[in-house]
């Protein structure tokens, strides 16, 4: 549906949201130049606490301690990010009958670990993605062109067809983007994907795609194709017999059921973890000081990890104060998903429908995520025995 199509330099026009400033500029390396401008005068400038700075992005809520640099990458992502946005908003006005995403802004955490080029002997490290991805693709264009393209990326033997398709592989190492939601700022590695997430916002009562096999309603053919793609790809554990949708979430079904491999330590402790994000949530909390600061007026919360300012900003700042999900049953209330599937398996002895490994959870027209029990009354038409649960109002899709 969508062509890729990148904006031409001399077309674009890149805001910068430092503050209150209201520059505009025309390159990725007319806008980089402005922000550091930005930066310099930022880190220069004397604080009340020594060695914290606050990112000034407008909806941005950061805190860095003692490292610059971290500061400078955050801000540099900001800027890559900017130009994202600005490719979704073309790839809106060029299809005018996408519906609006009502998400909020958000910006995905980056590390100067994740900037480092690791093809073969080759070590650079940038603290500028932008700067990053180029320098990257750059090592694809030095390549020949022959039948058999081979992948020099460390731990990978990947062989593409063209350089093209090796490009588009090597954002699998990257995590490059090529578009950005101009609402909600999510991104995304083709602008088909970008479409994809558009038309997910269409209100359920307009979805006119019926999937013949479980009655789900989509608002596009596409969306439609890719659920029923899932259908006939499902695969079963051979350790316990839960059925997954693809053979990637089957992976990880394996991985954090079934393996007690843990290949990641902790250099500070004798822990060791099955992934690196884990890792990093957990190394936070060996940090000495209170790393993070609630960036709301007059509320004076501390905590050692992002994950936990985060949690407290969703519990204490974010919409109304309701909680998000309810008991179908006894009307209880709980402010996450797993919490409330742990009252339903303790207190109500409810067990996840047969072939499936966890609870989903629907939203309900009053905004609350309830039980979806359409997934009891599925298995129970095909045969399989299930215990159903009291019926639950229901609108939309979500997996706690």
């Amino acid at each position: 549906m969508a062509h890729r199509q990148r904006a031409k330099s001399s077309a674009l026009m890149l805001a910068c949201e430092w503050g209150v400033c209201t520059f505009a500029g025309k390159s990725v390396e007319e806008i980089s130049d402005h922000i550091n401008g930005h930066l310099k005068e930022h880190l220069s400038s004397p604080t009340n606490e020594p060695g914290v700075r606050q990112c000034l992005w407008r909806g941005c809520e950061l805190w860095v301690m003692y490292n610059p640099n971290d500061l400078i990458i955050h801000v540099n992502y900001h800027c890559y990010h900017t130009r994202l946005k600005y490719a979704g908003t073309r790839l809106r006005e060029r299809y005018k009958d996408l519906p609006p995403c009502s998400g909020e802004n958000y910006i995905p955490d980056i590390t100067q670990d994740s900037l480092v080029c690791s093809w073969k002997d080759c070590d650079y490290t940038f603290n500028h993605p932008e700067w990053f991805y180029r320098h990257v693709n750059m090592h694809t264009d030095c390549i020949d062109n022959t039948s058999r393209i081979v992948c020099c990326w460390k731990g990978c033997a990947a062989e593409c067809k063209s350089k093209h398709r090796l490009r588009d592989h090597l954002r699998v190492h990257t995590q490059e983007r090529v578009v950005a939601c101009p609402s909600c700022g999510l991104i995304f590695s083709s602008n088909t994907k970008f479409i994809d997430h558009a038309m997910r916002q269409i209100a359920e009562d307009q979805h006119r795609f019926m999937c013949q096999l479980c009655e789900k309603h989509y608002g596009s053919e596409r969306l439609l194709r890719d659920h029923v793609r899932g259908h006939s790809s499902r695969a079963q554990c051979p350790h316990c017999g839960v059925i997954s949708a693809t053979q990637s979430s089957l992976k990880t079904h394996v991985k954090y059921r079934h393996s007690e491999e843990r290949p990641f330590p902790c250099d500070f402790c004798s822990r060791r973890f099955k992934d690196p994000y884990d890792l990093q949530k957990h190394v936070e909390i060996h940090n000495e000081d209170l790393a993070y600061y609630c960036s709301f007026d007059s509320c004076g919360f501390t905590a050692r990890s992002l994950q936990s300012i985060r949690q407290h900003h969703k519990r204490a700042h974010e919409g109304t104060g309701l909680s998000g999900y309810i008991c179908h049953i006894c009307e209880k209330c709980f402010s996450w998903g797993h919490t409330l599937t742990t009252h339903l398996r303790k207190v109500h002895g409810l067990s996840c429908p047969p072939g499936r490994s966890r609870f989903s959870y629907k939203r309900g027209g009053d905004g609350h995520w309830r039980l979806n029990t359409a997934d009891y009354k599925t298995a129970s038409d095909s045969g399989q025995n299930s215990t159903s649960p009291a019926p639950a109002e229901a609108v939309s899709n979500s997996q706690e």
